[in-house]
Protein backbone atom coordinates (compact mmCIF):
# COMPACT_ATOMS: atom_id res chain seq x y z
CA UNK A 1 0.00 0.00 0.00
CA UNK A 2 1.13 3.51 -0.70
CA UNK A 3 1.82 5.23 2.61
CA UNK A 4 1.25 8.84 1.71
CA UNK A 5 -1.24 10.27 4.29
CA UNK A 6 -3.69 10.44 6.81
CA UNK A 7 -6.98 10.90 8.26
CA UNK A 8 -7.20 8.49 11.15
CA UNK A 9 -9.64 8.33 14.01
CA UNK A 10 -7.11 7.89 16.79
CA UNK A 11 -7.75 9.87 19.96
CA UNK A 12 -6.18 10.21 23.40
CA UNK A 13 -8.40 7.47 24.86
CA UNK A 14 -7.19 4.97 22.24
CA UNK A 15 -3.61 6.01 22.84
CA UNK A 16 -4.05 5.76 26.59
CA UNK A 17 -5.41 2.23 26.28
CA UNK A 18 -2.43 1.31 24.10
CA UNK A 19 0.03 2.75 26.58
CA UNK A 20 -1.61 0.97 29.55
CA UNK A 21 -1.50 -2.28 27.61
CA UNK A 22 2.17 -1.75 26.95
CA UNK A 23 3.02 -0.93 30.54
CA UNK A 24 1.08 -3.96 31.69
CA UNK A 25 3.19 -6.29 29.58
CA UNK A 26 6.48 -4.49 30.31
CA UNK A 27 9.55 -5.11 28.12
CA UNK A 28 9.30 -4.20 24.46
CA UNK A 29 5.61 -3.45 24.68
CA UNK A 30 6.20 -0.65 27.17
CA UNK A 31 8.67 0.85 24.72
CA UNK A 32 6.08 0.59 21.97
CA UNK A 33 3.52 2.40 24.11
CA UNK A 34 6.00 5.16 24.88
CA UNK A 35 6.97 5.50 21.21
CA UNK A 36 3.31 5.78 20.23
CA UNK A 37 2.66 8.47 22.81
CA UNK A 38 5.75 10.41 21.71
CA UNK A 39 4.82 10.18 18.03
CA UNK A 40 1.23 11.17 18.73
CA UNK A 41 2.29 14.20 20.78
CA UNK A 42 4.78 15.37 18.17
CA UNK A 43 2.16 15.06 15.43
CA UNK A 44 -0.24 17.20 17.45
CA UNK A 45 2.45 19.86 17.76
CA UNK A 46 3.28 19.61 14.06
CA UNK A 47 6.82 18.38 14.71
CA UNK A 48 6.59 14.91 13.14
CA UNK A 49 6.19 13.43 9.69
CA UNK A 50 2.87 11.63 9.46
CA UNK A 51 2.02 8.79 7.08
CA UNK A 52 -1.22 9.47 5.27
CA UNK A 53 -3.75 6.98 3.99
CA UNK A 54 -4.51 7.05 0.28
CA UNK A 55 -7.52 8.96 -1.03
CA UNK A 56 -9.54 5.83 -1.85
CA UNK A 57 -9.30 4.61 1.75
CA UNK A 58 -10.14 8.04 3.17
CA UNK A 59 -13.26 8.36 1.01
CA UNK A 60 -14.38 4.78 1.76
CA UNK A 61 -13.89 5.20 5.52
CA UNK A 62 -15.72 8.55 5.48
CA UNK A 63 -18.66 7.07 3.56
CA UNK A 64 -19.01 4.11 5.95
CA UNK A 65 -18.74 6.40 8.99
CA UNK A 66 -21.36 8.79 7.57
CA UNK A 67 -23.67 5.85 6.87
CA UNK A 68 -23.25 4.51 10.41
CA UNK A 69 -23.86 7.89 12.05
CA UNK A 70 -26.92 8.77 9.99
CA UNK A 71 -28.54 5.33 10.11
CA UNK A 72 -28.18 5.34 13.90
CA UNK A 73 -29.72 8.82 14.08
CA UNK A 74 -32.59 7.68 11.83
CA UNK A 75 -33.09 4.58 14.00
CA UNK A 76 -33.42 6.73 17.13
CA UNK A 77 -35.84 9.05 15.34
CA UNK A 78 -37.85 6.03 14.13
CA UNK A 79 -38.16 4.72 17.69
CA UNK A 80 -39.46 8.14 18.80
CA UNK A 81 -41.89 8.10 15.87
CA UNK A 82 -43.22 4.66 16.82
CA UNK A 83 -43.56 5.56 20.50
CA UNK A 84 -43.69 9.33 21.24
CA UNK A 85 -44.24 8.71 24.97
CA UNK A 86 -40.79 8.81 26.60
CA UNK A 87 -41.76 6.62 29.58
CA UNK A 88 -43.28 3.93 27.37
CA UNK A 89 -40.28 4.14 25.08
CA UNK A 90 -37.88 3.53 27.97
CA UNK A 91 -40.02 0.62 29.16
CA UNK A 92 -39.85 -0.96 25.69
CA UNK A 93 -36.09 -0.49 25.48
CA UNK A 94 -35.64 -2.04 28.94
CA UNK A 95 -37.76 -5.06 28.02
CA UNK A 96 -35.94 -5.51 24.71
CA UNK A 97 -32.43 -5.33 26.14
CA UNK A 98 -32.79 -6.57 29.74
CA UNK A 99 -35.83 -8.78 30.30
CA UNK A 100 -36.07 -10.15 26.77
CA UNK A 101 -39.84 -9.68 26.74
CA UNK A 102 -39.67 -7.45 23.69
CA UNK A 103 -41.59 -4.30 22.86
CA UNK A 104 -45.09 -3.77 24.20
CA UNK A 105 -46.15 -1.30 21.53
CA UNK A 106 -48.57 -3.78 19.94
CA UNK A 107 -50.32 -4.52 23.27
CA UNK A 108 -50.39 -1.04 24.82
CA UNK A 109 -53.60 0.95 24.22
CA UNK A 110 -53.12 3.70 21.64
CA UNK A 111 -54.33 7.27 22.01
CA UNK A 112 -56.98 6.57 19.38
CA UNK A 113 -58.36 3.71 21.48
CA UNK A 114 -58.38 5.84 24.63
CA UNK A 115 -60.17 8.65 22.81
CA UNK A 116 -62.67 6.22 21.33
CA UNK A 117 -63.36 4.62 24.70
CA UNK A 118 -64.07 7.99 26.35
CA UNK A 119 -66.35 9.04 23.48
CA UNK A 120 -68.30 5.77 23.48
CA UNK A 121 -68.83 5.79 27.24
CA UNK A 122 -69.85 9.43 27.08
CA UNK A 123 -72.32 8.79 24.28
CA UNK A 124 -73.87 5.88 26.17
CA UNK A 125 -74.28 8.02 29.29
CA UNK A 126 -75.92 10.82 27.31
CA UNK A 127 -78.10 8.28 25.54
CA UNK A 128 -77.79 6.92 22.03
CA UNK A 129 -81.39 8.04 21.40
CA UNK A 130 -80.01 11.60 21.10
CA UNK A 131 -78.08 12.86 18.10
CA UNK A 132 -75.00 13.84 20.10
CA UNK A 133 -75.04 10.60 22.06
CA UNK A 134 -75.39 8.50 18.92
CA UNK A 135 -72.61 10.47 17.18
CA UNK A 136 -70.28 10.06 20.13
CA UNK A 137 -70.87 6.30 20.16
CA UNK A 138 -70.30 5.99 16.40
CA UNK A 139 -67.12 8.06 16.43
CA UNK A 140 -65.94 6.36 19.59
CA UNK A 141 -66.34 2.90 18.07
CA UNK A 142 -64.57 4.10 14.94
CA UNK A 143 -61.58 5.35 16.91
CA UNK A 144 -61.45 2.15 18.94
CA UNK A 145 -61.22 0.20 15.66
CA UNK A 146 -58.71 2.73 14.37
CA UNK A 147 -56.60 2.20 17.49
CA UNK A 148 -56.60 -1.55 16.97
CA UNK A 149 -55.47 -0.96 13.39
CA UNK A 150 -52.71 1.30 14.72
CA UNK A 151 -51.46 -1.47 16.99
CA UNK A 152 -51.29 -3.90 14.07
CA UNK A 153 -49.54 -1.22 12.05
CA UNK A 154 -47.02 -0.52 14.82
CA UNK A 155 -46.29 -4.23 15.18
CA UNK A 156 -45.77 -4.52 11.42
CA UNK A 157 -43.44 -1.48 11.32
CA UNK A 158 -41.51 -2.67 14.38
CA UNK A 159 -40.94 -6.22 13.09
CA UNK A 160 -40.42 -5.54 9.39
CA UNK A 161 -38.75 -2.14 9.46
CA UNK A 162 -37.40 -0.95 12.80
CA UNK A 163 -35.76 -4.14 14.09
CA UNK A 164 -33.87 -5.03 10.88
CA UNK A 165 -33.12 -1.36 10.12
CA UNK A 166 -31.64 -0.64 13.57
CA UNK A 167 -29.69 -3.92 13.85
CA UNK A 168 -28.35 -4.26 10.30
CA UNK A 169 -24.54 -3.82 10.11
CA UNK A 170 -24.14 -3.07 13.83
CA UNK A 171 -21.74 -6.01 14.26
CA UNK A 172 -19.89 -5.12 11.06
CA UNK A 173 -19.56 -1.48 12.11
CA UNK A 174 -18.20 -2.54 15.49
CA UNK A 175 -15.57 -4.69 13.77
CA UNK A 176 -14.72 -1.89 11.35
CA UNK A 177 -14.18 0.61 14.16
CA UNK A 178 -11.95 -1.84 16.02
CA UNK A 179 -9.81 -2.49 12.94
CA UNK A 180 -9.60 1.22 12.13
CA UNK A 181 -8.19 1.89 15.59
CA UNK A 182 -5.69 -0.93 15.13
CA UNK A 183 -4.67 0.56 11.80
CA UNK A 184 -4.13 3.97 13.39
CA UNK A 185 -1.92 2.37 16.04
CA UNK A 186 0.01 0.46 13.36
CA UNK A 187 0.48 3.75 11.55
CA UNK A 188 1.85 5.35 14.71
CA UNK A 189 4.28 2.44 15.12
CA UNK A 190 5.48 2.86 11.54
CA UNK A 191 6.00 6.60 11.83
CA UNK A 192 7.72 6.24 15.19
CA UNK A 193 10.12 3.70 13.64
CA UNK A 194 10.83 6.01 10.69
CA UNK A 195 11.55 8.83 13.13
CA UNK A 196 14.14 6.68 14.88
CA UNK A 197 15.88 6.02 11.56
CA UNK A 198 16.21 9.74 10.96
CA UNK A 199 17.65 10.17 14.45
CA UNK A 200 20.11 7.24 14.35
CA UNK A 201 23.65 8.22 15.46
CA UNK A 202 25.58 5.06 14.50
CA UNK A 203 25.55 2.59 11.56
CA UNK A 204 24.44 -0.18 13.93
CA UNK A 205 21.51 1.87 15.20
CA UNK A 206 20.64 2.81 11.62
CA UNK A 207 20.58 -0.85 10.56
CA UNK A 208 18.51 -1.89 13.58
CA UNK A 209 16.01 0.91 13.08
CA UNK A 210 15.67 0.20 9.34
CA UNK A 211 14.81 -3.41 10.16
CA UNK A 212 12.18 -2.14 12.59
CA UNK A 213 10.73 0.06 9.85
CA UNK A 214 10.42 -2.95 7.52
CA UNK A 215 8.63 -4.92 10.23
CA UNK A 216 6.27 -2.04 11.03
CA UNK A 217 5.62 -1.43 7.34
CA UNK A 218 4.64 -5.08 6.85
CA UNK A 219 2.33 -4.97 9.89
CA UNK A 220 0.81 -1.71 8.69
CA UNK A 221 0.19 -3.11 5.18
CA UNK A 222 -1.51 -6.21 6.58
CA UNK A 223 -3.73 -4.15 8.86
CA UNK A 224 -4.51 -1.73 6.05
CA UNK A 225 -5.73 -4.53 3.78
CA UNK A 226 -7.78 -6.13 6.57
CA UNK A 227 -9.42 -2.82 7.43
CA UNK A 228 -10.14 -1.99 3.82
CA UNK A 229 -11.76 -5.40 3.24
CA UNK A 230 -14.12 -4.83 6.18
CA UNK A 231 -14.90 -1.27 5.06
CA UNK A 232 -15.65 -2.41 1.53
CA UNK A 233 -17.96 -5.16 2.79
CA UNK A 234 -19.84 -2.77 5.10
CA UNK A 235 -20.16 -0.24 2.28
CA UNK A 236 -21.58 -2.89 -0.06
CA UNK A 237 -24.08 -4.18 2.49
CA UNK A 238 -25.36 -0.66 3.24
CA UNK A 239 -27.51 -0.91 0.09
CA UNK A 240 -29.78 -3.30 2.04
CA UNK A 241 -31.08 -0.37 4.10
CA UNK A 242 -33.16 0.61 1.06
CA UNK A 243 -35.11 -2.65 1.38
CA UNK A 244 -35.96 -1.91 5.01
CA UNK A 245 -37.12 1.58 4.07
CA UNK A 246 -39.38 0.10 1.39
CA UNK A 247 -41.01 -2.02 4.10
CA UNK A 248 -41.62 1.11 6.15
CA UNK A 249 -43.42 2.80 3.25
CA UNK A 250 -45.45 -0.36 2.56
CA UNK A 251 -46.66 -0.39 6.18
CA UNK A 252 -47.54 3.29 5.97
CA UNK A 253 -49.56 2.82 2.78
CA UNK A 254 -51.51 -0.16 4.15
CA UNK A 255 -52.36 1.58 7.41
CA UNK A 256 -53.44 4.89 5.87
CA UNK A 257 -55.49 3.16 3.14
CA UNK A 258 -57.39 1.09 5.72
CA UNK A 259 -57.78 4.09 8.07
CA UNK A 260 -59.18 6.22 5.26
CA UNK A 261 -61.74 3.55 4.33
CA UNK A 262 -62.88 3.23 7.95
CA UNK A 263 -63.22 6.98 8.42
CA UNK A 264 -65.09 7.38 5.13
CA UNK A 265 -67.56 4.67 6.15
CA UNK A 266 -68.21 6.38 9.47
CA UNK A 267 -68.55 9.80 7.82
CA UNK A 268 -71.05 8.46 5.27
CA UNK A 269 -73.10 6.82 8.04
CA UNK A 270 -73.19 10.03 10.07
CA UNK A 271 -74.31 12.11 7.06
CA UNK A 272 -77.37 9.95 6.40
Amino acid sequence: VSTQSTGGNLNMEDLGNSLREGLGNLGSMSVKGFDRAKQFSQEKMGNAVKTEYDLEYIQLAARVEATQNNINKSSNAARNFLQPNAAARLEDMFNEKITGRGSGMDTRSTYSELLGSHMKIGGQEIGDNTQVGQSLVEVGETFQRLGMMEREYLKDVYENFFKPFSSHLQVEWGNVNTEKRRLDLARLDLDAAKSKVRGARTPEAMQQNEQKVRECQAAFDRQYEQTKILLTDADRKSAEFATHLEEFIRSQINFHDNAQKLLQETYAKMKK
